[in-house]
């Protein structure tokens, strides 16, 4: 089978990407322009992987992309939990349509499409059908933008479309935000809200992996909604002192309070809007919500329809990303 997988290059691409080439599937890796391709270093010589250039944004870069594709696994996204909705919609509303019209004029059979269990407003719940839950999240532009190409993608019929949403904190290697984590609890200034007490879904980014991959060749995904996560129902506080652990460092202690610190996030958030409109504000409304109520799904359908079964447990998984980055500090000071 061949396989285009945008946004081939970034955290969570890679290692979709690195998934198919092991399973022994050909991949055409679609890269930006000026993206670089370092988490596919050691990828570069299999002869299975074709590295193209393109923007999604732009109709003539795309046309081809999707020639001689029999699965297409859209993962290129503007992600950002701030910013103007123009920039959102041209990216991953537009962009998407004009992927989708490049798979239909090919004839691709299947369009796996990774979205984000953020559609949902994270109002509280515990091991919550994804299905059932209404995507009401239109608030947030990055939410809003996966709604709407979600619902271009559904609305489909010349395809076979799967959405495939990883659960709330995607981690593992490559990944930027991670090594934040860990440098905010070697320094201490990591805060927890509410105590840390909320729970939440963790996704390996090989296990996540491991399910599009059976999203893209089981007959049974098409037309259907996943979670992809880890099993377990782990707490924010929990993770960071399992982390801590790990670096032998002091768990956080400051926690912060719930709804006083959405309020906060929510004023500096809009005054950057108004004021500094290009540059991040230092919260937002989404960061400080978080943390503050349980935002936990199950991953039932993805067990029974397409044998979903996480290889590495959350808590083996953050030892084993943890330890690379350890690793990759030490050499870091070495040379």
């Amino acid at each position: 089978m061949k396989v285009l997988v945008t946004g081939a290059h970034g955290f969570l691409g890679s290692h979709i990407t690195k998934e198919f080439l092991k399973s022994g599937d050909r991949v055409r890796a679609l890269v930006t322009p000026w993206g670089e391709t370092h988490n596919l270093r050691h990828q570069l010589d299999d002869p299975n992987l074709e590295v193209v250039r393109a923007d999604l944004t732009e109709r003539a870069d795309l046309s081809g992309a999707c020639d001689g594709v029999d699965v297409v696994v859209h993962a290129a996204a503007r992600v950002a939990d701030w910013g103007p909705w123009e920039a959102f919609e041209k990216t991953n509303v537009e962009g998407t349509r004009t992927l989708l019209n490049e798979s239909i004029a090919a004839g691709s059979g299947r369009f796996v499409f990774i979205s984000s269990v953020a559609v949902h407003r994270y109002t509280g719940f515990r091991d919550a059908d994804t299905r059932a839950l209404p995507r009401n999240n239109v608030d947030s532009p990055y939410a809003y933008s996966k709604i709407l190409a979600e619902d271009l993608l559904m609305a489909e019929r010349r395809l076979e479309p799967v959405v495939v949403r990883p659960g709330l904190w995607p981690f593992g290697q490559n990944d930027v935000t991670f090594e934040r984590v860990l440098h905010a609890i070697e320094r201490g200034t990591l805060p927890l809200v509410r105590g840390g007490e909320a729970v939440l879904n963790t996704a390996y980014a090989p296990n996540f992996a491991a399910g599009v991959r059976l999203a893209a060749h089981r007959p049974e995904a098409a037309g259907q909604v996943y979670v992809l996560a880890d099993e377990g129902m782990p707490t924010w506080r929990e993770l960071f002192s399992e982390l801590s652990r790990y670096l032998g460092k002091r768990p956080p202690q400051l926690s912060l309070p719930g709804r006083p610190t959405a309020a906060v996030a929510s004023g500096v958030e809009a005054t950057w809007s108004a004021f500094f409109p290009h540059v991040e504000p230092p919260i937002t409304r989404y960061r400080a919500g978080l943390m503050s109520r349980d935002v936990h799904f199950s991953t039932q359908h993805a067990r029974e329809e397409l044998g979903f079964q996480p290889k590495d447990s959350w808590r083996a998984a953050l030892r084993i990303t943890a330890e690379h980055y350890a690793a990759l500090a030490s050499r870091r000071a070495e040379g």
